[in-house]
């Protein structure tokens, strides 16, 4: 029997190794925030996160390639996300909330991934 992190579909082993990736991390949050979300939408979010990070910051090209050929099926295939490659989104299952109580200490210490998943178009637009 699997040890669980709060309810009956996800164990704690496959929890922490889903959210063991900071890309992982931020599809997680933007989708709990926003809702349905493009997967370019994901990639710009995540890009500008990482830009902020200060090292090696990745295009949205990149971070987009890894969502799509790594993460994001990753995600799918725990049930955590659905993502429907044809339509190129990301949307929320009950089965994400199944990690609120580990995001919730990630979320402590990631403000500017946090940040990130809550900018909107309209907040970018106004940025200066």
């Amino acid at each position: 029997m699997s040890e669980q992190t709060g309810t009956e579909n996800i164990d704690v082993s496959a929890a922490f190794d889903l959210l063991r990736d900071a890309r992982r991390r931020g599809v997680i949050y933007t989708v709990k925030r926003n809702g349905r979300t493009s997967v370019s939408e994901l990639a710009r979010r995540i890009a500008a996160w990482q830009s902020t990070d200060g090292d090696d910051a990745p295009d949205r090209d990149t971070v987009e390639t890894s969502l799509v050929h790594a993460h994001l099926p990753k995600l799918d295939d725990a049930g955590v996300v659905e993502y429907d490659r044809e339509e190129g989104t990301v949307e929320f299952t009950e089965t994400t909330s199944d990690l609120d109580p580990l995001l919730e200490r990630t979320r402590e210490r990631e403000p500017t991934l946090v940040r990130a998943a809550r900018t909107t178009n309209l907040e970018r637009a106004l940025e200066i």
